[in-house]
């Protein structure tokens, strides 16, 4: 009997370690999501905020737990929080009996997201199709490098078209 309990314990412990691994590559996640939001122009914290509520198992965190869980100052959390319910990316919701505010990824912020993207691909395709119009010599190395961008934004284009009427149909 005592050698079952045991196996049991190790088995226990065993599960207890692969999930706190899975929870630290969660926390790598919404790292790097920090990170690549910040290179896309946005900020550190609100890819980080974004990343956390999109890629961890509980899908609601109080301002309490975002402050707790990324190590960041109640101000810096607090604007940007407001800002991201501003930008439509996030909302909240509230219990009846609790004061709290839980924050959630709106969900309709894949559309939202492709929506922004398109806009900013539109503007690369408007200033790319202007540059090249001004330029005198269309065979030249750069004009030929503005015609291959300007193919590769329209087929980014058509890939969106196409991943939105496959995914997003539903979404309203």
């Amino acid at each position: 009997m005592q050698k079952v309990e045991q196996e049991i314990d190790a088995w226990r412990f065993a599960k207890r370690l692969e999930r706190i691994e899975e929870i630290q590559k969660q926390r790598e996640l919404v790292e790097a999501m920090g990170r690549l939001t910040n290179r896309g122009g946005g900020t550190t914290l609100s890819g980080r905020i974004i990343g956390l509520l999109s890629f961890f198992d509980k899908e609601e965190f109080t301002f309490e737990e975002i402050v707790e869980e990324l190590k960041i100052s109640k101000s810096s959390v607090s604007t940007t929080i407001n800002h991201l319910i501003e930008t439509d990316k996030i909302e909240y919701i509230t219990y009846p009996g609790d004061r709290k505010r839980y924050f959630r990824i709106k969900i309709n912020s894949r559309r939202k997201f492709l929506q922004d993207m398109r806009r900013h691909v539109e503007k690369l395709q408007k200033i790319n199709r202007l540059a090249l119009e001004l330029k005198q010599d269309k065979e030249s190395r750069t004009a030929k490098s503005i015609s291959a961008m300007l193919e590769s934004l329209a087929f980014f284009m058509e890939q969106m078209d196409n991943y939105e009427k496959k995914f997003l149909a539903d979404e309203v």
